[in-house]
């Protein structure tokens, strides 16, 4: 009997040591893994590493691939707006700091969503110069929160620069930060239909003037360089070093290569195939075209106009600038344009050009057409 007590306290000594071995092995992995509490109703993602970066929040091991499948995460960088705090062994890399620019962008975020963005917009400027040039989901909420902010105030010069920041992150594949909202950018295209090329001479310079403060920058330099091009008038788009455009934005950029030379034509056999290649490339495109088609009839006027100034034999001349007034009038007659700016653009160089050719006064009712903002019937 007491040969068996003595196994049995040995066998329960065993068994209390395997379980007291358990315990301090799932205490060290505990302290050792990393548990990321998530907002909005979102479920906590336990990973074995959560590396703070101008991204957002990088995931590594553990549910990281969950975070990506269910959506949280991009490329399994949790976008720090997401995060409201990060327990276990990386709970010191969520600073004060982040923490405090995790709140601001989800307050940012969650105002914008309710149309609040007079209320978003310091919040989001706040952190502008931050993620300005940075890549990743944080940054592309931070680009598309200004945008949206820009435009909620008609601040159009203000749009540019975040608008640009937006095209960058698309062409990464990063999603729209907003998917409950209609979209700020034109879904096919990347376009945005205010920043309008063709637009009221007091406007496109604004538009220029943006542009040129923005300058150029990365994957979306060539859509800048084109619209700049195509606010000037059109002749300077083939200056400077064109770079090579991803995949997301190909289609885009010939589409305004294209335009460009339509609206900088300076005879119309050049005129006329450029408008077919662009029609050729349109009816090859699956998608469609946003606000293209109504820049394509501004440009085809524009460009009407150019023949027709540098005509010599001044009757003739005054015939092509009203023939070339007749095209531009097709803009506002088409009911293609969803923004009013390139109708009325199209209704002040119609009535240039008709005071130009000696037509004051179907200039001053061209001129009165576009004050009301009245469509044409050429």
């Amino acid at each position: 009997m007491t040969g068996g007590l003595k196994r049995g306290s040995a066998g329960g000594s065993r068994a209390i040591a395997a379980a007291a071995s358990a315990l301090l092995v799932a205490s060290v992995a505990a302290a050792q893994s990393t548990t990321l509490s998530l907002r909005g109703g979102l479920p906590p993602i336990a990973v074995e590493v959560a590396a703070p970066s101008a991204a957002g929040i990088e995931l590594r091991g553990g549910e990281a691939a969950r975070a990506d499948t269910d959506g949280i995460a991009f490329a399994q960088t949790v976008p720090l707006d997401l995060v409201s705090a990060i327990d276990g062994r990386d709970r010191a890399l969520f600073t004060p700091e982040l923490a405090r620019i995790a709140e601001d962008l989800w307050r940012a975020r969650t105002r914008l969503e309710r149309g609040d963005a007079a209320l978003a917009q310091p919040l989001i400027d706040r952190h502008w110069d931050r993620y300005r040039d940075a890549s990743g989901p944080t940054a592309a909420l931070v680009a598309e929160g200004r945008l949206r902010c820009a435009l909620a105030r008609g601040d159009i010069a203000g749009a540019v620069e975040p608008w640009l920041a937006c095209l960058r992150h698309r062409e990464a594949g990063i999603p729209t930060r907003f998917p409950k909202l209609a979209p700020a950018l034109d879904a096919d295209t990347g376009l945005l239909p205010v920043l309008s090329p063709f637009a009221p001479s007091e406007q496109r310079a604004v538009v220029i003037a943006a542009f040129e403060a923005a300058g150029t920058r990365a994957e979306s330099a060539e859509i800048s360089r084109l619209l700049l091009a195509l606010a000037r008038g059109g002749a300077s788009a083939s200056s400077g070093e064109p770079r090579r455009p991803s995949t997301a934005s190909a289609g885009t950029v010939r589409a305004l290569e294209l335009l460009a030379q339509i609206a900088g034509a300076s005879e119309p056999a050049a005129l006329d195939r450029a408008v077919g290649a662009f029609d050729a490339l349109a009816k090859d495109s699956a998608e469609p075209a946003g606000p293209l088609p109504a820049w394509r009839l501004a440009a085809i006027g524009t460009g009407r106009a150019r023949i027709a100034r540098g005509v010599a034999d001044p009757a003739r001349r005054a015939t092509e600038m009203s023939r070339a007034a007749l095209d531009l009038l097709a803009v506002p007659a088409s009911g293609l344009d969803r923004t009013g700016l390139v109708d009325a653009y199209a209704l002040e160089m119609a009535a240039l050009l008709m005071r130009e050719s000696g037509e004051p006064s179907s200039a001053a009712q061209l001129e009165a057409l576009a004050r009301s903002g009245a469509r044409a019937t050429p």
